[in-house]
């Protein structure tokens, strides 16, 4: 499609528009035959009416200068400048502030509503926990998110509909809304974009990413409401001041995004690692209790196979307190016979500052066969394979 630039009664370049555009110009007395106008190839501006066969207009009305008088050829307007659209990550640096500031206008307001309803009280806190909230909770649950989608429609669409042409994210990274011919955004315009985007959200973002696949940065929503987003100076008396590179702003913001990820991953990964890590120790805890016991298991088996009883805690080195001499974990041992008949020695955990040892009880017991078998109270998954249940 050829995109036509064309020079106004103030001899100011406006455009790019279609040739159809072009020719609607015309018929609508906007512009005239004699108006400048420009398009790729050409080496420079030139009168509207060279181009009748091309645009199929009516036949070029002849001029005839007045008496006396000359027709002063009007200075050609520069070259156009190219208009700059704004791609992917200013785009999404954008949105990304805006998200922000709605994010937190909306919790803002809903913390506030909780602390009057919490001080009138007309809620409990504790009904937020509850994991049965009441009708009144989730109808003003629903009333909240709909309050929200309204408050960020009024915000895109007066934003984008206003002078600035920009929300609050955009004007942050120098880029705005326009129509497809560089016109500011009538409020219906802007209401239509916002809600085809979404479109965009639906197609599970899939449209948002077409603003860095498409000729001119459209996303899918854009592509729907006729809209282009630029940088703030295309379409101006100034656009040479366009620029391409990402702005400050822009580099904050992804910058943001980037450190807030890396933060959410080491998160995932330590709720992974931790437990796993934890799980660990306490094996390894486990472990040097039951290192902490070889002793006491060999004497208390070599009297039970020399006497033919149990043996007592002085028969095996527990002291009159339940201690074991050079034992860092064991809090209190005792030995004796079982519920069963069984000898056996009793271990309970102690030095760890883990709730999930400390306290926990080890139980050794000779079988008939004069083996041990090992049991706990604690989990499964922390003990050594002979002592599972």
């Amino acid at each position: 499609m050829t995109n036509w630039h064309y020079a106004d009664a103030d001899q100011q370049q406006q455009g790019p528009v279609s040739t159809e555009a072009l020719a609607a110009l015309l018929r609508s007395g906007a512009i005239q035959q004699d108006t400048l106008v420009w398009r790729e190839g050409m080496a420079q501006w030139a009168p509207l009416r060279e181009f009748v066969a091309e645009l199929a207009l009516p036949p070029p009305v002849p001029v005839v200068p007045a008496a006396g008088s000359g027709i002063a050829a009007a200075a050609a307007p520069r070259k156009p400048v190219e208009i700059v659209y704004a791609g992917f990550w200013r785009r999404w640096a954008a949105l990304f502030i805006d998200q922000l500031i709605l994010g937190l206008a909306f919790y803002f307001v809903v913390f506030v509503l909780i602390v009057v309803a919490t001080v009138g009280g007309w809620m409990n806190l504790e009904a937020l926990d509850s994991e049965h909230p009441s009708p009144t909770l989730i109808l003003a649950y629903i009333g909240l998110m709909l309050l929200y989608y309204a408050a960020a429609g009024t915000y895109y669409i007066l934003s984008e509909s206003s002078g600035h042409q920009a929300t609050l994210g955009k004007r942050a990274v120098g880029i705005k809304v326009v129509g497809l011919h560089g016109q500011r955004l009538q409020p219906g315009q802007a209401a239509g974009r916002w809600f085809a985007a979404s479109l965009s959200y639906l197609s599970l973002y899939i449209g948002f990413a077409m603003a860095g696949l498409t000729e001119r940065k459209q996303a899918l929503h854009d592509m729907v409401a006729s809209t282009l987003v630029v940088d703030r100076w295309a379409y101006t008396d100034f656009p040479e001041r366009q620029q391409r590179g990402l702005g400050g702003c822009a580099v904050v913001a992804i910058a943001g995004v980037v450190i807030m990820i890396g933060i959410v991953v080491i998160g995932i990964l330590a709720a992974i690692a931790l437990p796993a890590y934890n799980t660990y120790r306490q094996r390894a805890g486990i472990g040097q209790v039951v290192a902490e016991t070889t002793g006491l298991r060999s004497k208390a088996l070599e009297y039970h196979m020399q006497n033919q009883r149990c043996a007592d805690d002085a028969a095996v080195g527990i002291d009159d307190n339940g201690q074991v001499a050079g034992a860092m974990h064991i809090a209190r041992a005792q030995a004796g016979s079982f519920e069963g008949g069984n000898c056996g020695l009793e271990v309970t955990l102690g030095g760890f500052n883990d709730a999930k040892l400390d306290g926990h009880k080890l139980w050794w017991e000779i079988t008939p066969d004069r083996t041990w078998k090992c049991s706990s109270d604690i989990e499964d998954d922390r003990l050594p394979a002979n002592c599972r249940g």
